[in-house]
C-alpha cells in the first residue's frame, strides 16, 4: 500500500500500548520516513503496529518494520530521531465500513437512469453515500449521476438510491450509496470530507479558545 497524504502517526510499542507521536514524511521513491520528538528511545530494529493519518485513507492501521535511529538531519534538534519504516501489512482503515460523514449544502443538476435531469442538494456526504433533498420522485434503486469538484478535481458520481426518507421542508429525502466509484473519485472524496471535519474541529476550538 502507497500512503498519499499522510503527515502524521501513531507508533505503538512491542507491547501494543502506544509509545510515540511521529512526524511523516514521503518521498518521491515511495520511502516512508518518521521523525520523533519524544526522546526516550534507542537505535533498534522491530516490528510494530502503526496508526498513519492519512487525509484520503482516513486512519490506517498497518504492521511495519522500523529501523530506528539518531536522527542526523538538520531537523536533529527538535526531532533527535527518526526511522525508516516499511509496511508489511495493512490491518484496517477506520472509516472504511462507517464512514465519517459531514453536513454540505451543495447544489447540484442530477440525471436519473432514465434520462431525467433534476436538481437538488447534498445534504451530508461521506465516501459511501449521500443524503439528497429534491423535489424529485425518485424509487429505491434507481440510479443517477452528477458531476462535482471534490478537492480540486473535476468528477462524475453514480449513486443509486437505498432508502426513501420523510419529507423535509416540502421536499423528498433520499439516502443514496456511490456505485462505480473509482479509487480517485473515492480518495477525492474522502479527502474532501477529511478536510471539511477538519475546519470544523478547527472552528470549535477557535471558539472554545475565544470563550
Amino acid at each position: 500500500m502507497t500512503l498519499r497524504d499522510c503527515e502524521s502517526c501513531l507508533v505503538y510499542g512491542t507491547d501494543n500500548r502506544p509509545l510515540a507521536k511521529a512526524r511523516v514524511e514521503l518521498t518521491e521513491r515511495n520511502q516512508i520516513l518518521l521523525y520523533f520528538r519524544y526522546e526516550k528511545l534507542r537505535s533498534i530494529r522491530i516490528k510494530t503496529y502503526i496508526d498513519f493519518y492519512d487525509g484520503q485513507y482516513g486512519v490506517v492501521r498497518c504492521f511495519c518494520e522500523l529501523v530506528i535511529q539518531k536522527n542526523r538531519q538538520p531537523n536533529r534538534i527538535s526531532e533527535p530521531w527518526m526511522a525508516d519504516c516499511s509496511i508489511i501489512t495493512v490491518q484496517d482503515a477506520f472509516q472504511r465500513q462507517k464512514d465519517l460523514r459531514i453536513k454540505t449544502n451543495i447544489h447540484e443538476e442530477f440525471v436519473s437512469n432514465k434520462g431525467t435531469y433534476f436538481s437538488g442538494t447534498i445534504g451530508n456526504i461521506s465516501a459511501g453515500g449521500l443524503f439528497l433533498l429534491t423535489g424529485q420522485v425518485l424509487k429505491r434503486n434507481e440510479h443517477f449521476t452528477f458531476r462535482h469538484r471534490f478537492s480540486g478535481d473535476l468528477f462524475q458520481v453514480e449513486a443509486r438510491v437505498v432508502r426513501v426518507g420523510p419529507l423535509v421542508k416540502g421536499e423528498y429525502s433520499y439516502g443514496c450509496q456511490f456505485v462505480n466509484l473509482n479509487m480517485d473519485a473515492e480518495a477525492a472524496i474522502r479527502k474532501f470530507v477529511f478536510t471539511k471535519q477538519k475546519e470544523k474541529l478547527n472552528s470549535k476550538t477557535r471558539r472554545i479558545a475565544e470563550e
